[in-house]
């Protein structure tokens, strides 16, 4: 059996998340850690009127990415392990994502036959 990584239509909305970044801190979202899944779909909003945020996506794989004062972003049909977040000095950042659970063999690095 081949692991075929999940689609937007595979995954109902039964199991979301939401993180709250702290104004003026950074956060690295380790979704298997924290939530034993992987975020494919994810919405990013910027709560601070002033200032703005930036995120990476998958540790230093990317560079950052700028988000605008009172503003949002989004990032579809991916797998999303991990995810920095930087808030601005005036307001918090809210990640809301969709995750997809993972299995056990996964953990372990082990596709079962």
């Amino acid at each position: 059996m081949v692991f075929t990584p999940p689609t937007v239509s595979d995954v109902p909305l039964l199991f979301p998340i939401s993180a709250v970044v702290a104004a003026g801190t950074t956060r690295v979202i380790s979704f298997p850690d924290e939530f034993l899944g992987v975020a494919v779909n994810l919405k990013i909003t910027n709560n601070d009127g002033v200032n703005a945020a930036s995120y990476r996506v998958g540790q230093d794989a990317m560079n950052a990415r700028n988000l605008p004062a009172s503003n949002f972003d989004t990032i579809s049909n991916s797998n999303v392990k991990y995810l920095s977040v930087t808030a601005g000095a005036a307001g918090t950042v809210l990640v809301e994502a969709q995750a997809y659970d993972i299995e056990r063999t996964e953990v372990a690095g082990v596709i079962a036959v």
